[in-house]
């Protein structure tokens, strides 16, 4: 899973819906795509290997955090963004 040390959204903000969306489904649904699969794997070693549970449970718990809170910060950001654009299409400058 990568690292985040910005920002999710890039600073200049996105101009329209469909980059919001791209963003979103590049970003953090990547992420929990990626954890589910680690997930998979874990729980198949699991299976295979019950010695192990403790240390593969531990990992699991510390993936399923990181892309909670990855995924809780960029939704702040887009909530923020998305409010922006479209107080912008209301109230046109």
């Amino acid at each position: 899973m990568s690292t985040h040390d910005t920002a999710f959204l890039d600073d200049t903000a996105p101009t329209s819906l469909a980059a919001l969306a791209e963003q979103l489904r590049d970003g953090p649904l990547h992420e929990l795509v990626e954890l589910q699969m680690k997930a998979t794997e874990l729980a198949d070693r699991l299976a295979a290997s019950p010695e192990d549970r403790i240390e593969d449970l531990e990992r699991l718990v510390r993936l399923s955090l990181s892309a909670m809170e990855q995924f809780h910060a960029f939704t702040r950001e887009f909530t923020a963004v998305l409010r922006e654009i479209t107080d912008a299409r209301r109230h046109p400058h």
